[in-house]
């Protein structure tokens, strides 16, 4: 019976710590993106104006929109590789 309650307090807890590291390690779309405009530069707002002029829009928020702008972020991601023209 011991066992069985020692067994299941470790598995809750590393259950709990894996849950607690996977949201600690997740970054915003928006923070990635200000990390490629760092790194890049002038190739980043290249590729954003080439992004925009084929219909790609950022949301321009924080809210739960990333899908659209994780695609932005794909897309220059692309571009900055030279993939796209």
């Amino acid at each position: 019976m011991r066992t069985l309650i020692v067994a299941i307090t470790a598995l809750a807890t590393v259950s709990f710590a894996t849950s607690a590291l996977a949201q600690s390690q997740r970054r915003s779309v928006s923070e990635m993106m200000s990390e490629m405009k760092a790194k890049h530069g002038q190739t980043f707002n290249d590729c954003l104006n080439l992004a925009t002029s084929r219909g790609f829009r950022l949301s321009g928020t924080s809210s739960d929109d990333d899908g659209q702008d994780m695609a932005v972020m794909m897309f220059i991601d692309g571009c900055i590789m030279g993939k796209q023209r």
